[in-house]
């Protein structure tokens, strides 16, 4: 049946959250993974125990836990490498770590450490041969974008850098041309000695760009017309045809909303359509965002507003319709579940469940728990 939980009172994703539920080992050691799970879809999500315990954890569509690994501090999003069974975990905003894991042997390999003056923004892709890492970072005394280059080859050695072409990069995905990134740039400045304020939210400019692969050369560019200078760009996702969704937050205190999805066909960034009471709902920020394995339904998770919002997307503006939303008390990670229409959504509370989109239905995955997931969950493709 479809889900109907009802708003708890603005759950903080950043409260006292405590630990997974029944089933679930605690973990060990930063080598050790107490569970094993079997074949299929493996999926990624960072997330917390108590006040100062943060793991890496991966689990099945079935729920079986694969592995569950200590972090030095709260993570936030995870690259998967193409070219063997490794990912790294990113620190969260304005954390200076970054872990490889070997979600094969279901191990942590290494620490990443940004270096000095720079810290991570929580996202990083692989070029296509899975030989180099590309991270968003912040060069936060000279007040520019970076995008950190790693050699995974070498131990993920730090081996150059070059600008995201803009402030504040946090998302950053590999085009399906596989030759271009592209960045999403949402304009605000900040600095660890302030920790997560915002510096400059009357003067941000919040792009799309487009750089290329090999030269960190800007390409291109997108951007929102000037009066939606305070909508920042964070988090992307490609759909079929090559379509690009674009999830925002609101920095813009005044009475108006605007909406906080885009798509991005070439061009400018067109704004997706939904009903004002659930644009109202979403209280001006977005936690993730994917598309189903069809490239055709697109999902954007609020959890300020305990809701997944769903559309589908066609090749041209035109076939763009709003399909509606789930209601999930601090939904934030969504990822493909490899269904049509099909999602795993994993929430604040504990809980995961897998959505349809079309067929409105909602199967529990793991049951509430006294357990916190984190911002995003990725599948391994």
């Amino acid at each position: 049946m479809t889900d109907q939980l009802q708003d708890a009172g603005g759950l903080a994703r950043r409260a006292v959250l405590a630990g997974f539920g029944a089933g679930l080992c605690a973990l060990v050691g930063l080598r050790a993974a107490e569970a094993r799970g079997g074949p299929g879809a493996l999926f990624v999500s960072c997330r917390r125990e108590g006040e100062d315990r943060y793991q890496a954890s991966g689990i099945g569509l079935d729920g079986a836990l694969r592995f569950d690994l200590p972090l030095p501090g709260r993570g936030h999003s995870t690259a998967f490498r193409p070219d063997r069974p490794e990912c790294v975990v990113f620190a969260r905003r304005p954390g200076t770590f970054a872990v490889v894991i070997d979600h094969g042997a279901d191990v942590a390999l290494r620490r990443i450490d940004a270096p000095e003056n720079r810290h991570f923004y929580g996202h990083g892709a692989f070029s296509p041969d899975g030989g180099t890492l590309f991270a968003s970072e912040n060069d936060f005394e000279g007040k520019r974008g970076i995008v950190g280059v790693y050699d995974a080859r070498d131990g993920y050695r730090r081996i150059g850098e070059f600008e995201s072409h803009g402030l504040g990069p946090h998302d950053l995905r590999l085009m399906p041309d596989q030759k271009t990134l592209m960045v999403a740039n949402g304009g605000i400045l900040t600095h660890p000695d302030f920790d997560r304020l915002k510096l400059n939210l009357p003067d941000m400019k919040p792009t799309l760009a487009f750089v290329d692969l090999a030269s960190g050369r800007l390409l291109d560019e997108a951007k929102l017309p000037p009066s939606l200078h305070k909508l920042s760009t964070r988090h992307l996702a490609f759909g079929a045809d090559g379509v690009a969704a674009v999830a925002m937050q609101d920095e813009d205190d005044g009475p108006d909303l605007r909406p906080l999805v885009g798509v991005h066909r070439g061009g400018g960034i067109a704004l997706l359509d939904l009903p004002e009471p659930d644009l109202r709902r979403m209280v001006r920020y977005t936690g993730s965002t994917a598309f189903d394995a069809g490239g055709r339904v697109l999902a954007v998770s609020a959890p300020r507003g305990n809701m997944v919002a769903f559309w589908e997307i066609g090749a041209d503006a035109g076939a763009d319709r709003w399909l509606g939303r789930l209601d999930l008390a601090d939904a934030c990670g969504v990822a493909p579940d490899g269904a049509p229409g099909g999602f795993l959504v994993t929430s604040g509370t504990g809980r995961v469940v897998r959505f349809d989109a079309r067929a409105r239905t909602t199967q529990d995955v793991l049951p509430p728990g006294p357990g916190a997931w984190d911002n995003h969950t990725m599948r391994l493709a």
